[in-house]
């Protein structure tokens, strides 16, 4: 007869484990080297409405081939430019077959979403956010990343729950510079 098994020592995961290590498994295909997140959408009845991670627009230059738009710039030029990447929030909600199946949803996400993704999330109907790390937003050139607040204060506002994540990590996402920051 096996003694019972204290909370600790139960092996399976969680369900808040189970989906923030989907998305920390999501960031091995991102091909952004500054953040590397992924989004990982899921219904009240814990089922996954749609995934997402953050990377080029279809058929643009892919980061960890020809460096940051922002910090390497222009591959033809060599001018510093704005990113080419959608975020990983934002896919998520594309690649949902039924955006309306998003309302009343839960975002698990590597990182915080920035403001601009709280402003669709938002429009979307998510209701909560987990998230592993703050997001650190990059300035031109790289030499300086700052956090923001304006996210927050939006999410508030509109009754969107937010919370860090506090789990088992069995994937840890793929390191980004920003990650590498918040180690510092």
């Amino acid at each position: 007869m096996s003694a019972k098994k204290t909370k600790n020592q139960n092996p399976r995961l969680s369900w808040d484990e189970t989906f923030m290590n989907m998305a920390m498994l999501l960031t091995k295909r991102v091909s952004c080297q500054v953040v590397k997140t992924a989004a990982v959408y899921v219904d009240s009845d814990h089922r996954v409405i749609s995934l997402g991670y953050n990377g080029p627009v279809t058929g643009a230059y892919n980061c960890d081939e020809v460096g940051c738009a922002k910090i390497d710039g222009n591959p033809k030029t060599g001018k510093l430019e704005r990113c080419r990447g959608a975020h990983a929030e934002i896919n998520g909600i594309i690649n949902a077959i039924d955006s309306r199946a998003l309302k009343g949803a839960t975002l698990y996400s590597v990182k915080h979403p920035c403001f601009d993704c709280i402003k669709s999330l938002v429009n979307a109907g998510i209701k909560e956010i987990v998230y592993f790390e703050k997001y650190l937003r990059t300035q031109t050139g790289g030499e300086k990343f700052e956090e923001e607040t304006e996210a927050d204060d939006l999410a508030k506002m509109k009754k969107v729950k937010i919370r860090k994540y506090q789990g088992r990590i069995i994937c840890p996402p793929a390191e980004s510079l920003d990650s590498k920051k918040h180690k510092k």
